[in-house]
Parts: C-alpha cells; sequence; structure tokens
C-alpha cells in the first residue's frame, strides 16, 4: 500500500477544507503546520514576499517511510506563507521521492506559489508529480470536489 503525507497551514480553514478532503480520498496521513505565534497580515504577507521562514511547532520532517508527500498551502502575495517555508527547508530522507502541490487562494498567484515549491524540493532530490489550484469561492460553496479529484487521480497513476 502507497502511505502518502498532506501537510498543511491554513489560516482561515480554506486550505485545511480541501486537504482534509484529498486526504479521505487518497486514504492519506494529514499533518497540519502550525506556526509557533501568528504576526499581522501584513507581517505574514511580508515575510512570504521575501520568502522567508517563520517557526513552527515540531512535525515529523522525515520521509523515511513516506511514498508521496502532498504540501498544500494558501497563497499569500503570490508566494508561500513563511510557515510552509520552515517545513519545506527541514524535510529530510526525501531524495527521489514524489510529491504534488496544492494550492488554495483567493484571486492569483498560484503559479509562482507553485514553483516555489516545487524549486524548493527538486533541490532536495525529489520528484514533482502534479499541482492543483483551488479557490476560496470555490471553497465556501463546496464545489471544489472535481478538481480534488482529479488531483487525486493525477497521484494515483
Amino acid at each position: 500500500m502507497v502511505r502518502i503525507r498532506i501537510v498543511y497551514y491554513s489560516w482561515q480553514g480554506h486550505t485545511r477544507t480541501v486537504a482534509t478532503a484529498l486526504a479521505e480520498l487518497l486514504g492519506a496521513e494529514l499533518q497540519r503546520i502550525e506556526a509557533v505565534s501568528e504576526s499581522g497580515m501584513f507581517g505574514k504577507a511580508m515575510r512570504a514576499m521575501l520568502g522567508m521562514r517563520a517557526a513552527i511547532r515540531p512535525l515529523d520532517a522525515s520521509l523515511g517511510d513516506v511514498d508521496h508527500l502532498i504540501v498544500a498551502t494558501p497563497v499569500w502575495a503570490q508566494k508561500v506563507p513563511p510557515y510552509v517555508n520552515e517545513y519545506l527547508a527541514g524535510l529530510v530522507n526525501c531524495s527521489g521521492k514524489p510529491f504534488s502541490v496544492l494550492v488554495e487562494m483567493k484571486g492569483s498567484g498560484a503559479e509562482s506559489a507553485i514553483r516555489a515549491v516545487r524549486d524548493r524540493l527538486t533541490k532536495k532530490g525529489m520528484r514533482f508529480v502534479s499541482s492543483a489550484v483551488t479557490l476560496e469561492d470555490e471553497v465556501d460553496a463546496g464545489t471544489y470536489g472535481r478538481k480534488i479529484e482529479e488531483f487525486a487521480k493525477a497521484i494515483l497513476q
């Protein structure tokens, strides 16, 4: 059986909703990235724009027994949050492992956020498989299901 881990950060709950639905479809392990302390939105956006990192609560960062990693993240200022950057920096035992990226956003910036995660993980020797994008409006309306189902199929191929 393939062991899939979905790691997500969610500020307002949209990314958590989508990551949870995906985990149920895939039978995946779900881990939440939690900030040690949260700053105001302006500070968060500035840290994201600059590609900075911020402290997170302890989380299993070893992929030794994981067959596929999925990073689920919101998009802030066309980047990923500093808490996601911190998690990615700490990953170990990941060389050769496949990964996918799920971004959740309000408006724009999906491509640059996906590229940021993809670049960081390919530098660690990981292999990109697929990506998907959901919008806050879709999550609020409950209409994101088809996108998540298609994403799950791409991961399982």
